[in-house]
């Protein structure tokens, strides 16, 4: 629930009794295209309009000496798309346009972003990251998404609402809003 932060359904393995290992909350994976609206998001916050065009083209990373070049492509590899709006290139998961985008705000923005969001903690400084390289763990990357739904307010995921002792008293509530008639 993207305004409490309450875990409606988790799946984090096939067996707990052969794996107690949650897979939902402790599996490091890489976020891969579900990362890129962070970078938009990044653009946005350095005033790129959706409507800006960002160039969809080939590009190319020099790696430094002995390393070679880096020529990321889109999905279908030979089609470009020229200028075409920044809204459009997140629509269409457009790797190219994406580390341009990253490329012009800075991956410190991209990294500022994910961290502030909770996606990555301490991003490395490469393009690679802005196409979802990096490790985080897919509860991490649903509660980044529900702060979009809350116009940038984070949630903390909680599988346990309360616990009470024996008498009733509540000795935890996961909720800690304030609530003046509770």
């Amino acid at each position: 629930d993207p305004s409490t932060g309450r875990v409606l359904a988790l799946t984090g393995g096939w067996s707990f009794d052969r794996s107690w290992f949650n897979r939902a909350t402790q599996a490091q994976r890489q976020p891969g295209s579900s990362f890129k609206p962070f970078v938009y998001l990044a653009a946005l916050e350095k005033g790129f309009s959706p409507v800006q065009k960002v160039l969809d083209a080939p590009f190319v990373v020099d790696l430094g000496p002995g390393q070679g070049r880096w020529r990321p492509t889109n999905y279908t590899e030979t089609e470009f798309g020229g200028p075409t709006p920044m809204r459009v290139g997140l629509e269409k998961s457009k790797n190219l346009m994406t580390i341009r985008l990253a490329e012009h705000v800075g991956l410190d923005a991209v990294a500022d972003v994910a961290r502030r969001f909770g996606v990555i903690d301490a991003m490395e400084r490469n393009y690679a990251m802005a196409l979802g390289a990096g490790e985080t763990t897919v509860i991490r990357m649903a509660a980044a998404y529900a702060a979009f739904v809350n116009g940038g307010r984070r949630v903390t995921p909680t599988v346990i609402d309360s616990v009470q002792d024996r008498q009733g008293r509540v000795i935890f509530r996961a909720d800690q809003r304030p609530c003046e008639r509770c």
